[in-house]
């Protein structure tokens, strides 16, 4: 007699996953990271700890590409819950999964408080990131965790992005698509660093085929002068107003924001009044300018000077001679020569 479990065709099975993973760390990550993070447990389980790891495994069973699954292991590295043992050199290691809770009571009763407080306010010790959480904060209604900015943090790092287009991401995604998600601002930002986009000439050149607006008013910013500024939604529909709702052509928005440079603070809303007043005056192209921005010629009170021009009009030039030698004579009389 002998005792013996089936084998099942299916994968039937359970991996339990850890409240503290979903509660604390699932919510702001990307979903494609939580995927990595899941099946790279779910394998660790089976297999009681995978020998070696395989990146391309990961990226076959979901439908991914290598660079998203190592861009992953990287996230959940500085997160602290996963840790790559190197084996050989840098691209040989494999992954070993940290025991939250133990981390959990480890980060409660071994850390001192000053340290823990020290920890969370150590991202904001480079200006640039502490510009950056700043910037997002107010951007995202001033709702952000210490968690999500920590995340928001490690984006520099793990995308290979520079700081002022991840504050562009945010602009981009609140401003101009009404969109404050964490994980739709960081699939931009993870969207530029595939495709290599690193400064804000690649951003526009991104958006000439497929958003002509945002590719506009970027090109109308930077006219003006104030391409890295932030902005507000406000101010992305007066720009696009100018086109939609006045039919200005865009080289007469240009010579608007030309007129800029005559200012110290460069802004639309100067730009917007010059347009304005333009409109009133029914200015629709370059020509237009040239004929009807015209300013009216100042009247000048008249003086001696002007009374005397139109009275040496008069006058021939010995004329003249004799009229200055006459009082030149009746000066010398009054000194009694």
């Amino acid at each position: 007699m002998y005792f013996k479990l089936q084998n099942l065709s299916m994968d039937l099975g359970d991996t339990p996953i850890e409240n503290i993973f979903i509660n604390d760390f699932m919510p702001m990550a990307d979903g494609n990271f939580v995927k990595v993070y899941l099946m790279g447990y779910k394998l660790a389980k089976e297999s009681m700890g995978l020998k070696s790891f395989d990146s391309n495994l990961i990226a076959d069973l979901l439908g991914l590409i290598e660079s998203d699954v190592l861009r992953a292991w990287d996230y959940w590295e500085k997160n602290g819950v996963i840790k790559k043992v190197f084996v050989g050199d840098e691209k040989n290691f494999s992954i070993q999964f940290v025991n939250l809770k133990e981390l959990y009571i480890k980060n409660i009763y071994s850390v001192p408080e000053k340290d823990t407080r020290r920890n969370q306010n150590s991202i904001l010790d480079d200006p640039k990131i502490a510009n950056l959480l700043s910037q997002a904060d107010k951007l995202m209604g001033a709702r952000l965790t210490i968690a999500q900015k920590q995340d928001i943090a490690n984006w520099r790092d793990i995308y290979n992005m520079p700081v002022e287009l991840i504050i562009e991401a945010f602009n981009y995604s609140i401003n101009v698509k009404e969109i404050n998600s964490l994980s739709y601002i960081e699939a931009i930002v993870r969207n530029w660093s595939e495709k290599n986009i690193r400064t804000m000439e690649d951003v526009e050149k991104s958006y000439i085929e497929y958003d002509e607006k945002y590719y506009r008013f970027m090109k109308i910013k930077n006219r003006i002068g104030i391409g890295f500024k932030p902005y507000t939604k406000v101010d992305f529909d007066i720009v696009n107003d100018w086109f939609e709702k006045y039919n200005f052509d865009i080289d007469v928005v240009y010579a608007a924001c030309d007129k800029c440079i005559n200012i110290s603070n460069p802004n639309l809303g100067y730009v917007n009044r010059i347009l304005m007043n333009w409109q009133e005056k029914g200015i629709k192209n370059l020509e237009d300018i040239k004929t009807k921005d015209v300013k009216p010629k100042s009247s000048v009170q008249k003086t001696k000077f002007h009374n005397f021009k139109q009275l040496s009009d008069d006058y021939s030039e010995d004329d003249l001679e004799d009229l200055a030698r006459k009082k030149r004579e009746d000066f010398l009389k009054t000194l009694g020569e």
